[in-house]
């Protein structure tokens, strides 16, 4: 059993800040980082359709008189799918018996819900925690590993292969030279460039922005306001890369524009609650939170993937 600093009901702090504690574990606008960024889909119950247009213009010798039509422009179908998620957890106010809080520990008789003095800090931890991991699952969740979902990374490497664009190579190569090599890996064509964003993990990203520094001879001024704390305009582009934490523990690059990453919930119905309350039968504090999350490409031949696992 997990023990933590409550000493009475949280019910007036929820129902206060329902909405707020709601969006920020939901769109993790409190411990989040790419989930606010996303693109949005909402009203998502189990799973709903993504649907997206082609077009590709043709042309044509226009010296003389007459009208043809030619051309496509292709409606297409991608499903996004969302998981019921959901957390737990139980507080025994007694375990601060002896402790540096002993004197907020109350009687049974006062529990009342009308003093609180930690409400606000555990809601607020529970939802920040909360956002980092749905950033981790958003990246590299695996329906196989045991995840609630798969992630970006997982789908561009597993059911999105066939169109995803992946760039390998040695693992001994610096972070510079992975990026450069996935921004060379993106079509000439391409018309979503001018939009594209590489994602690294934190890890990565210091070594990026030390290896930059270091070919320019110590000079962090070179790079102006284009080095801040989680960004970096890649020198000689316009793409941004982006410190990642849902992408802690990997080395793999990953690009793509990010209108193109699709986060699904619902938002709009009941499928996200959140309750905390005081149990009389077994003399606990208790939260559950409910909700419902799952992200989706919707272009999978937008993305680039630098897989230097080699």
């Amino acid at each position: 059993m997990a023990s933590g600093y409550t000493v009475s009901g949280l019910t007036s702090y929820v129902e206060v800040n329902k909405d707020v504690l709601i969006k920020n574990i939901v769109l993790g606008f409190v411990g989040g980082d790419t989930i606010p960024m996303l693109r949005k889909q909402l009203n998502v119950k189990t799973k709903e359709r993504l649907n997206y247009l082609d077009v590709d213009p043709v042309l044509q010798d226009g010296s003389s008189c007459g009208f043809s039509p030619s051309g496509k422009t292709e409606f297409s179908e991608r499903d996004i799918e969302v998981s019921q998620i959901k957390a737990q957890d139980q507080y025994c106010d007694k375990d601060l018996l002896g402790k540096f809080a002993e004197y907020l520990v109350k009687t049974a008789a006062t529990k009342d819900g009308s003093d609180m003095p930690f409400e606000a800090e555990i809601l607020d931890e529970v939802s920040r925690n909360i956002a980092k991991k749905m950033e981790k699952l958003v990246w590299q969740g695996s329906k196989t590993g045991g995840d609630l979902f798969d992630g970006f990374l997982t789908q561009a490497l597993g059911a999105d292969s066939a169109a995803t664009i992946t760039v390998t190579g040695s693992s001994a190569t610096s972070i510079s030279e992975r990026i450069e090599a996935v921004i060379m890996g993106i079509p000439e064509d391409a018309a979503w460039l001018d939009s594209a964003m590489i994602f690294v993990s934190p890890a990565n990203f210091r070594k990026l922005a030390f290896e930059l520094i270091k070919s320019y001879k110590y000079n962090a001024n070179m790079f102006g306001s284009e080095i801040e704390d989680k960004d970096i305009v890649y020198p000689g582009t316009n793409i941004k890369v982006h410190k990642t934490y849902g992408l802690t523990g990997s080395d793999k690059v990953f690009l793509s524009p990010v209108q193109n990453l699709v986060y699904g919930t619902d938002l709009m119905n009941d499928e996200e609650r959140i309750r905390f309350w005081y149990d009389d039968n077994s003399e606990l504090f208790k939260y559950s939170i409910h909700w419902v999350a799952g992200v989706k490409t919707l272009y999978p031949d937008a993305v680039v993937v630098g897989d230097f696992s080699a």
